[in-house]
């Protein structure tokens, strides 16, 4: 064990030497990304079998295909991505990274949440008798192990690998020509990234009902469909601006953050969940089904609300310097010109003396 960890230490030093080729360890990462995208596919289709021979059971259909639309998205997303990590593709390191802290940090706080409620969960698989103590049990630890794998060790994994220096230099010297990830560092296409999700999923959750909780009140019809509109506008120009590098749209985006993070704090601390359920399209039995898991509760959803708008805010604050003034200008250099810079910025050595023996 001792001289396995010592051999991979040591590999993880070298793959670290931007002279280092890590072709093998980009190909070993593509195809592990190409295995989850057809594991995702596989979900996917399992679930379209099981809806298929039992029915929906009270689920709304437009849930269903929401389901099935984001296990689409995560297979051609991991399927792309791994065949650019194989390929040594620069925008594919530069996403992957992105892909990987996103899904760390959005990973963490469901993983929190579903610890929080996993006793309640536990107790609603027991008693309604469909599986056994220790069969309700054991799928709810399958399921903790499998998103602790997928939405934080390999997101880990994937951070030292694809953060390394020989990987860098790698995609560098396999594609040497600067690609649209070079034009925006690192937090500030991650910003972009989730505002583009952001954006996405607003669209795709309005067609469930078009119902805005604005502030403690209710925007239904047509005014819920505008005020969506209007976010998910500013969730895409926000996008745009962080990958655009405009200082006006950091203001905006810290704007919209402390708008809709008071706005669902208010709600959630005013209106009971009955209403909420009602307001979002629920049926009744659904509405008693969800009243039984008592962790989902106003005090839950306002803490998250205060957490995600505190978290966001900081981060914020943080990649404020990323920002630059509009009319300025960001030169994206080839591997061959930074090359070429290093090595005449590097001070010459004075020839060594030799030693005469005569």
């Amino acid at each position: 064990m001792k001289k396995f960890l010592k051999n991979a230490a040591e590999r993880v030093w070298l793959e670290g030497d931007p002279e280092k080729d890590c072709t093998a360890g980009l190909v070993v990462f593509g195809t592990m990304e190409i295995l989850l995208g057809l594991f995702c596919f596989a979900l996917a289709m399992l679930l379209l079998i099981v809806v298929s021979a039992n029915g929906l059971h009270g689920i709304r259909p437009i849930h269903y295909w929401m389901s099935m639309g984001f296990l689409f998205y995560l297979t051609g997303w991991f399927i792309v991505m791994g065949m650019g990590s194989i390929k040594a593709r620069r925008w594919a390191r530069a996403l992957l990274l992105v892909g990987a802290w996103v899904s760390i940090f959005f990973g963490t706080l469901m993983l929190a949440l579903i610890l929080y409620i996993l006793p309640e969960i536990y107790s609603l698989l027991a008693d309604s008798g469909v599986l056994p103590p220790m069969g309700a049990l054991g799928i709810l630890y399958f399921v903790v192990l499998v998103l602790l794998l997928l939405q934080v060790v390999f997101p880990l994994v994937s951070i030292v690998f694809y953060g390394l220096k020989g990987v860098e230099a790698t995609c560098e010297r396999r594609n040497p020509e600067p690609c649209w990830t070079d034009r925006c560092p690192l937090p500030l296409l991650a910003m972009s990234f989730v505002s583009a999700l952001g954006c996405l999923s607003i669209v795709v959750g309005s067609t469930t009902n078009h119902v805005v909780f604005l502030f403690g009140h209710v925007a239904s019809g047509i005014p819920g469909v505008l005020v969506l509109a209007a976010i998910s506008v500013a969730s895409g120009y926000i996008g745009w601006g962080a990958y655009a590098r405009k200082m006006h749209v950091w203001w905006c985006a810290y704007a919209l953050v402390l708008l809709t993070s008071a706005s669902m704090m208010l709600t959630f601390s005013e209106m009971e969940m009955d209403t909420l359920y009602t307001h979002m399209g629920h049926a009744a039995e659904q509405i008693a089904r969800l009243q039984e898991v008592y962790p989902f509760n106003p005090a839950l959803f306002t803490f998250l609300s205060c957490a995600w708008g505190i978290m966001a805010c900081a981060y914020l604050v943080w990649v404020r310097d990323c920002f630059r003034p509009e009319k300025a200008e960001t030169e994206v250099k080839s591997y061959q010109q930074r090359k070429a810079e290093e090595e005449a910025a590097k001070p010459k050595e004075p020839p060594r003396a030799r030693m005469r023996l005569d």
